[in-house]
């Protein structure tokens, strides 16, 4: 059964409005307000966003990893004493964001880049990707959120050894850290065989990715692989997060469509019949695509627990 269900970070219905980024050189330009507005400006947006999703029955939301752009650019801590978690007016912007959050029991997540690789070769990237985590932690914790939604990495010619490197930096995370991590199974290089066993070593609770899963598999997926899955939560006491896309032009089409066909999610209900989950919609037309969905099936409008 599906209780809550969102969709990631751009929400078509409040265009033109959008998320600002921010060059460098602009900050060395005009000063770190310059910066301030563009984070006070996705911040306002987000609460925006929260609102109007509550208003449509939309209790799961994608914050965008955007939304601090530069704050741990190392140029920016080294030439501005400028902090974020110092900053009274963002902080206060970001608990009323939290208090919509916890209010409505809102599932928030991020998801960090391609980038945050912590089973690197290489140290530089690895330390980067744990910084960048970190950053991702301490936003998701200000704003009410809970998952932090990452990949396994690379294979770099040794897809064993790069999964134990994964498992070894994983138990090195702060407790914290590790706490609000979530490993999806990807649709290249490691599929739900490889992150069920990454969890046996780590406890990190497995996000399925449906679409991700055709596109990269040994076996079909199974009923006992959904309750595998499934257990992976239930040992920390979370519900299940699912992800869900159609392929844009057929079903192993790596890239999303706009929309999620009938077939796809009838296809997944019919392998989460009896387990509680959660389910983002990763499809292009965002919001569109998630009201799209709930005007077709019921869903539970809230849960009590994350």
């Amino acid at each position: 059964m599906i209780n809550r269900i969102g969709y990631a970070c751009i929400n078509q219905n409040l265009k033109p409005r959008g998320f600002k980024e921010c060059r460098l050189n602009s900050v060395y330009k005009y000063g770190i307000n310059y910066l301030r507005e563009k984070i006070i400006n996705n911040l306002l947006l987000t609460k925006d966003i929260l609102v109007w999703n509550i208003e449509n029955d939309i209790f799961m939301y994608r914050v965008t990893s955007k939304l601090m752009p530069l704050v741990t650019h190392p140029d920016i801590l080294k030439d501005f004493d400028w902090r974020w978690q110092e900053d009274k007016e963002i902080l206060e912007y970001m608990e009323s964001i939290k208090d919509i959050v916890d209010i409505n029991k809102i599932r928030l997540s991020m998801h960090p880049d391609q980038f945050t690789v912590i089973n690197s070769l290489k140290e530089n990237v690895v330390k980067n990707s744990i910084d960048n985590l970190r950053y991702h932690h301490d936003v998701l914790k200000s704003l009410g959120g809970t998952d932090i939604i990452i990949h396994t990495g690379g294979v770099y010619g040794n897809k064993k050894a790069s999964m134990e490197r994964f498992i070894r930096n994983f138990n090195e995370l702060d407790y914290s850290i590790q706490q609000m991590i979530r490993l999806e199974n990807d649709d290249v290089s490691y599929n739900v065989d490889d992150v069920l066993y990454i969890n046996s070593k780590t406890s990190v609770p497995i996000v399925l990715d449906i679409h991700h899963h055709r596109c990269n598999h040994d076996n079909d997926l199974m009923k006992e692989d959904i309750i595998k899955i499934n257990e992976t939560w239930n040992k920390a006491g979370i519900t299940p997060k699912l992800h869900i896309s159609s392929g844009k032009d057929g079903i192993n089409d790596r890239k999303h469509s706009d929309y999620i066909t009938n077939e796809d999610f009838e296809s997944l209900l019919e392998l989460v019949e009896g387990i509680q989950a959660d389910l983002m919609v990763e499809a292009k037309e965002k919001d569109n695509a998630t009201l799209k969905l709930l005007q077709h099936y019921s869903f539970c409008k809230q849960s009590t627990d994350i």
